[in-house]
């Protein structure tokens, strides 16, 4: 039987979500936090050297304690894509997806016909022990798709973005936005801000989850104010937390 998505099915509920980026290998620390209540994991391939079976075998520890696999894959290319969900992915989280083209090839990409042109194989496929006809319908409703919207582009094709069937988040990348805003870095730019408010209104509008990453754990303020705007989908950066955590325990052993 295929694993439900959890992290999509309270999406589709309303609720918030919350999950860790992972941009290392280590199937025990994954476990350990997993057992912090955390919703998903989403290891960063476009940003790291993970490799598939690094990813796979981190997989199967999300396996042991319910959390919701994701990839940010690092290209858009078909075959990059189905190699990430034939391992047990449950999700791609899809860079720079900039127009409507980009994000209906990803759709396609992902899903088998008639809603895509995804090919059948697999790990997933294997272990579901169902018939193949179950397991592509299953497969369909499970699997998740996120969109980046981190372009100046993406931001101006907004509305035809927001409406392409099948999209469940449109995940939104603050820095690599500013980068293509001509205000690297400056997250905190009104600017920024008014592009994070068009994408939550319109996302929401299109029936879409909005997610936002949190850049600096340390300030879990942001994330209550994205809350309260209307996002659902937050991910921490698993690397900072360990390394906030270690500070603060050193300081506070030092009399810092």
């Amino acid at each position: 039987m295929l694993r439900k998505n959890v992290a999509k099915e309270k999406l589709k509920a309303g609720k918030d979500v919350i999950g860790v980026r992972m941009d290392f290998a280590s199937p025990y620390v994954l476990e350990l936090v997993g057992k912090t209540g955390f919703d998903f994991v989403y290891f960063d391939c476009e940003h790291s050297s993970l490799s598939v079976d690094a990813c796979e075998e981190m997989i199967r520890a999300t396996e042991l304690v319910g959390l919701t696999p994701l990839v940010r894959v690092p290209s858009s290319e078909p075959g990059v894509i189905l190699r990430y969900l034939d391992s047990g992915a449950m999700g791609v989280i899809i860079p720079h997806s900039h127009n409507r083209e980009a994000a209906e090839k990803a759709v396609r990409a992902v899903k088998y016909p008639p809603e895509g042109d995804r090919g059948i194989a697999g790990r997933s496929l294997s272990l579901s022990g169902l018939s193949v006809a179950n397991y592509v319908k299953e497969a369909n409703k499970e699997t998740l798709v996120a969109l980046m919207i981190e372009d100046a582009e993406a931001i101006e094709n907004l509305p035809e973005i927001a409406r392409v069937e099948d999209v469940d988040v449109l995940f939104i990348g603050r820095l690599d936005l500013s980068v293509s805003l001509g205000i690297p870095g400056e997250i905190e730019h009104p600017t920024i801000k008014e592009a994070v408010n068009k994408v939550i209104a319109q996302g929401r509008a299109a029936g879409k989850a909005v997610g936002v990453g949190a850049i600096d754990v340390g300030k879990p303020e942001s994330i209550k104010q994205f809350m309260s705007q209307g996002a659902q989908f937050f991910s921490l950066n698993l690397a900072s937390i360990l390394t906030n955590a270690s500070r603060q325990l050193l300081q506070k052993i030092r009399g810092e």
